[in-house]
């Protein structure tokens, strides 16, 4: 389960996807009209099978109103449902309450969760930039007052070390890049504090013991690049040495020996995207096995639309596998989805 409880510490999202600009310097797919299809029917099984009457989405749950709708998890389907082209302030198939409706009407427990950490509160903003929501006047309680939430991220700084109130690199990365997405310089030691964590093979380790991970090496790429890094800086092209090195017949895996899952061949995926990369035609580089890493994210969709993860006892139809999976089918990353929704997918 460690996959699926990363997220959930987190976040991400994820997603997942800050600027409204569209895709910027991204690679953009071809217009695959079953390709939306895809992300379409993920949506709607995400919708209809786990939201909860309030809006909202539980962390862990067997399906909708099993368990208390958490703001982690209502965050993770809020950048889902963005990266797709649906508000999350809108209702979505047949549904009355919406995810954005659930955090309005909670936010004793938004400001909980953005002040316990740079990471969650990135995540936060991230969130809410991606859904359209201007961060810095969010409502308080009485729906007339507001609070700064971007304030409440840059109150994570920590200026003699350049930590964003975070212990680990995925943490640091989703704070860098909510101040990104806010349009806020990131610190330069916030930059350093995330290089001097990668390790000699180019990764990061996701701060639980887990070495060389996929996922954390994708989110500190995304998180340099939103931060001004080029990519043909030295800790970028030490970590696509790393992704090239780590990509196996299915994807990527969290850590070495893991098996490849549709959570961390997304997470890469979308940091491909942010380096410009191509990772869906039959010529690109990253093809392996006569598969793209589109084709492998693919792979992973079941019938009924979710993505699916499996920890040993066969695949099954997973939350945090789909709303892991469904930005990256958009062909965007972090760095450049929000508003437009599948502007990469579809190549405007």
């Amino acid at each position: 389960m460690m996959r699926t409880n990363r997220w959930t510490v987190l976040f991400f999202l994820v997603a997942i996807l800050v600027a409204q600009v569209g895709c910027g310097g991204a690679a953009k797919l071809p217009a695959y009209p079953d390709q939306s299809a895809t992300a379409t029917r993920a949506v709607e099984w995400m919708v209809s099978t786990f939201q909860n009457d309030d809006g909202g989405y539980a962390a862990f749950s067997g399906g909708a109103n099993q368990e208390p709708s958490t703001v982690a998890a209502t965050l993770d389907a809020m950048l889902a449902l963005a990266s797709a082209g649906y508000d999350p302030a809108v209702p979505v198939a047949g549904e009355t309450a919406t995810p954005y409706g659930y955090l309005t009407s909670h936010v004793d427990e938004v400001a909980e969760y953005a002040s316990a950490d740079g990471g969650q509160a990135g995540k936060l903003v991230l969130a809410l930039i991606a859904a359209g929501v201007e961060p810095r006047i969010f409502p308080a309680i009485d729906g007339v007052e507001s609070w700064n939430l971007v304030e409440v991220l840059r109150g994570h700084i920590d200026e003699s070390t350049g930590a964003i109130g975070a212990t680990d690199p995925f943490k640091q990365s989703l704070a860098m890049l909510g101040l990104a997405a806010a349009g806020e310089k990131v610190p330069e030691s916030a930059i350093a504090w995330l290089e001097s964590r990668q390790a000699a093979s180019g990764s990061w380790d996701d701060g639980f013991g887990t070495a060389d991970s996929a996922d954390a090496t994708g989110m500190a790429v995304m998180a340099l690049l939103a931060s001004g890094r080029e990519s043909s800086s030295a800790s970028l092209q030490a970590a696509r040495n790393f992704l090239t090195a780590g990509e196996v017949a299915r994807g990527w895996e969290y850590g070495p020996g893991l098996g490849a899952s549709a959570n961390s061949t997304a997470v890469v995926m979308e940091a491909l995207s942010a380096l410009g990369e191509d990772f869906y035609t039959g010529q690109s580089a990253w093809v392996k096995d006569g598969r793209s890493p589109l084709d492998m994210l693919l792979a992973f969709q079941g019938e009924s639309g979710a993505f699916q993860a499996d920890f040993g006892q066969g695949p099954f139809d997973d939350f945090y596998s789909t709303v892991q999976s469904i930005p990256a089918i958009s062909g965007c990353s972090l760095l450049t989805s929000g508003k437009d929704g599948l502007a990469c997918l579809l190549g405007r």
